[in-house]
């Protein structure tokens, strides 16, 4: 019988049920069923379940749960214990057979011939291989409807290559160790690529946007280039429905460098490989759309370092929160408070060194359509797009009041470019060196250039590891710190994937995930260390505070 699995918390959202560190197809089925009972008997607060090799990370709110004495993570163990018990006496489920069609030729395996020679086999011997048996789908990440599927024969497993592509095509077949799988969406990558299928494995248009599930069993079926080409004219992919509308209530005249639309945020969907996105700074987004009496969730503009200017065509009511400056009509306007605009009016957002995003809410929301239950914009799977010049918006009806809520005291941290956030030890953070440890909460980080809405890259001196063997990937979320094998760390972010392979040594409290989505390149950050509960108490008097504005 099967050793019970371990259960800890990863921060204040999220417990981990863990069933070791191998790949294994009978801990996998546990893994999976698991969360078919989840899913089955949610508890108060569950929001998401996302299974990887060995482990099923589970999103909850804890807002939402009784709290015992000793805090929100116990109750929510309590409950997977109980499911637990059921699972033991529950039955094995069927698993979907899904044939995939390939084309192996030079053009598409590009790596082929290469990998074949370097284990000294003809490049027919790795195709029969590939294609000859059943792979079991482990789990799903990376890439929205990306799989990781396993496992190859030892003669043609072959590691990631040393440098990764900038760009992988979309339905690209590779290989990486044992596990094989396929791009759904053009990308960068690192896998060895040996072909490349015709069919459309994610598709957000579609009430069911994915090929396939994790759990299924996948067949590669070799086709010649012909037989790829009458396959792929059949694959058009369904469009989205369009997010400017003729009739306009705004349009944007100047687009800035990074503008996009966004609510608080994508969930249901992770255990598929598809982020959560939102607004990086949802204390500002909540702020905004309560002063102008919108619902929280309603959509608003994220506009990173300004430049943006919208004429208004007709009159409403917005309210200008986070960073920035705001002019209308040229006369500079105060931030957090509602303000009427009228037809023509101009409203420009400046960049002003005090934080990086800035948010703008009119009153009933940005209207554009719902993708997978949110209209947050996630551009590397083209759901919406950067705002550009001569783009229409229209105002939607998520309007809670008629008179906003100026009366409350809204709280909003200071930004500094030498912030301290507060952290919590990650799952792996056992596995530095004492000395990095030590120097993880001592020495001061710089956010690189490389930053965007997926992560930071943080440079300081490098970080080591006691044991820096490889890692069976697991779930990530927004505020993850991974160590990277060059000693550096990243501080993932809102459109984050949905899982990952490097050591998780610690996470960012969700209280403070508003000061680090208004951190620039240059700024200087510390952490320091608060425990799980600490976390839980904070995030608790964060949720009710945001609660008060709604009220």
């Amino acid at each position: 019988m099967m050793n019970s699995p371990e259960i800890y918390p990863v921060c204040e959202t999220a417990i981990v049920v863990k069933w070791g560190d191998r790949i294994e197809e009978e801990i996998n089925r546990r893994v999976h069923e698991l969360k078919r009972l989840i899913i089955q008997n949610p508890f108060p607060g569950f929001l998401d379940a996302v299974p990887a090799y060995s482990t099923l990370t589970i999103y909850y709110q804890p807002e939402l749960l009784i709290k015992e004495q000793v805090g929100f993570y116990p109750v929510v163990k309590k409950w997977i214990m109980i499911l637990l018990s059921l699972e033991e006496r529950g039955p094995v489920t069927r698993s979907t057979l899904v044939t995939i069609p390939v084309c192996y030729d030079e053009e598409y395996g590009i790596d082929l011939g290469e990998m074949a020679s370097a284990q000294d086999l003809s490049k027919e011997a790795v195709i029969s291989m590939h294609s000859q048996r059943e792979y079991l789908t482990y789990m799903m990440g990376f890439l929205p409807g990306f799989a990781y599927m396993g496992q190859v024969a030892d003669a043609i497993a072959t590691p990631r290559r040393e440098t990764p592509r900038l760009m992988v095509e979309e339905g690209s077949v590779g290989i990486a160790g044992k596990q094989t799988g396929i791009y759904p969406l053009s990308s960068p990558g690192g896998w060895q690529i040996i072909g490349r299928t015709p069919l459309t494995l994610f598709d957000p248009g579609k009430n069911d946007p994915f090929l396939f599930r994790a759990g299924d069993r996948v067949k590669f079926e070799p086709v010649s280039r012909t037989e790829f080409n009458s396959i792929k004219s059949t694959q058009v992919k369904r469009a989205l429905p369009e997010t400017t509308k003729p009739i306009a209530d705004a349009v944007v005249i100047k687009a800035g460098p990074f503008s996009t639309i966004q609510d608080a945020g994508r969930f249901g969907y992770r255990s598929y490989g598809v982020p959560v996105s939102g607004a990086m700074d949802l204390q500002s987004h909540f702020i905004a759309n309560a002063l102008v009496g919108n619902y929280k969730n309603a959509a608003g503009i994220e506009c990173t370092m300004g430049g943006l200017v919208i004429q208004f065509k007709k009159d409403t009511v917005v309210a200008i929160t986070g960073a920035g400056a705001a002019y209308v009509n040229h006369r500079v306007i105060q931030k957090y408070q509602p303000l009427t605009l009228y037809r023509n009016d101009q409203l420009e957002i400046r960049y002003n060194n005090d934080g990086i995003r800035t948010y703008i809410a009119v009153r009933g929301g940005i209207d554009v359509p719902l993708v997978m239950n949110s209209r947050s914009t996630y551009t590397r799977a083209g759901i919406g797009s950067v705002l550009k010049k001569g783009d229409t918006l229209s105002f939607g009806n998520d309007v809670r009041s008629t008179t906003g809520n100026s009366s409350v005291s809204f709280s909003f941290p200071e930004y500094t470019s030498q912030s301290v956030i507060r952290i919590m030890e990650g799952p792996e953070q056992e596995r530095m060196q004492k000395e990095s440890r030590d120097r993880l909460y001592a020495q001061p980080f710089a956010l690189t250039h490389q930053c965007d809405r997926m992560g930071y890259k943080l440079q300081a001196d490098p970080l080591k590891l006691i044991d820096p063997s490889e890692l069976i990937s697991t779930a990530v979320t927004i505020g993850t710190i991974q160590l990277t094998p060059n000693g550096q760390l990243v501080l993932l972010m809102s459109d984050c994937q949905t899982t990952g392979g490097y050591p998780r040594v610690a996470q960012v409290a969700a209280v403070d995930l508003p000061i680090a989505a208004q951190l620039k390149p240059g700024d200087s950050l510390r952490f320091t260390n608060i425990s799980i509960r600490e976390a839980e108490d904070l995030y608790l008097i964060q949720q009710n505070t945001v609660n008060e504005y709604f009220r």
